[in-house]
């Protein structure tokens, strides 16, 4: 490909976006294989914006890709990641480059009138998962009054529209400090008070064991876990845990409640899903089962390992 039809391919991407921007300011702009432009995503952050590059042949169209953004969406902040590093290499292990670096790699962004704080110099992920941005405001919908339990809950941004929705409380999971301190952050953008025990440093199994101990029960539970995660000498897979998690989550999930399961796991489809929620109610009547995905800036969504998402909004019977 040369310069010039990456160009015409780049136009032609961002002009498909452009309805979502009454949504947000934070947009996937080329999705790879789905935008015609297999190996690369192309991610705006207001006016920062990120590169994945996943074939070498795109360090090559860097310096067109930047001149564009420069021109037509006044960029302040380009880096690229390179991740054209062996499979057999620790997951995150890329190499990053700042090509335009107007200042902090941090900033603010808009979704659904709510802020999030986003550092795209901090790994892989930048702290906001946009393929989940129709996911947030779907499942907050049902958040109005309930007890919110969000499990694995990274920066802390389901919880955030949880609580703009009217939650009657949010109690946000994640092993990470660093990533439920960011949380926090997100809470004070959106002048959000957090109360006791909002953010809880701790194994999201672990956590679920001892709720159902203590019969803590909620009305909605959020589980969008890693595909693979270790902590602590243990390891959490979607393969082989994640059946068991919803089962746990069931036990304590309060008559009426809401169950919202997703993984990027490709092999993992929406009809499996189902069935777990299904297995995990045991005799529990579902009321209604919704399948939801990544939202429309992910052209091409499930065509790629780098693009997937299978994710259920299940509501249960009183």
């Amino acid at each position: 490909m040369d310069t010039r039809q990456v160009i015409t391919l780049l136009n032609k991407a961002i002009l498909k976006r452009q309805p979502l921007r009454s949504a947000s300011n934070a947009l996937r702009l080329v999705n790879g294989f789905g935008d015609e432009m297999d190996g690369l995503v192309l991610e705006q952050y207001d006016r920062h914006f990120v590169a994945q590059i996943m074939e070498n042949e795109w360090h090559k169209h860097c310096p067109a890709i930047l001149d564009l953004i420069k021109q037509t969406l006044a960029s302040e902040y380009f880096i690229v990641k390179d991740r054209t590093v062996s499979a057999s290499a620790e997951p995150g292990a890329f190499k990053s480059a700042v090509w335009l670096d107007g200042g902090s790699s941090q900033t603010n962004v808009n979704e659904n009138a709510l802020s999030f704080n986003v550092d795209l110099n901090d790994g892989l992920n930048s702290g906001l998962f946009l393929d989940m941005r129709q996911n947030r405001a779907r499942t907050a919908a049902f958040a109005k009054g309930r007890k919110v339990l969000n499990c694995f809950s990274y920066t802390c941004s389901f919880g955030v529209h949880c609580r703009a929705q009217g939650a009657a409380s949010v109690v946000n999971v994640d092993v990470s400090r660093k990533s439920l301190d960011r949380g926090r952050k997100n809470y004070e953008l959106n002048h959000l008070t957090a109360e006791q025990n909002e953010f809880i440093k701790a194994d999201a199994v672990e956590y679920l064991a001892r709720a159902i101990k203590k019969d803590n029960r909620f009305d909605m539970i959020i589980l969008d876990p890693p595909s693979f995660a270790r902590h602590e000498g243990k390891t959490f897979s979607v393969k082989n845990d994640l059946g068991p998690l919803i089962i746990s989550a069931m036990k304590v999930l309060n008559p009426g409640g809401v169950i919202f399961v997703a993984t990027n796991y490709s092999l993992m489809t929406h009809d499996s899903l189902a069935d777990m929620i299904t297995d995990g109610a045991n005799d529990r009547r579902i009321k209604n089962l919704e399948h939801l995905g990544q939202d429309t800036d992910f052209a091409g969504s499930g065509l790629m390992p780098e693009s997937y998402l299978a994710a259920v909004l299940a509501v249960m019977d009183n």
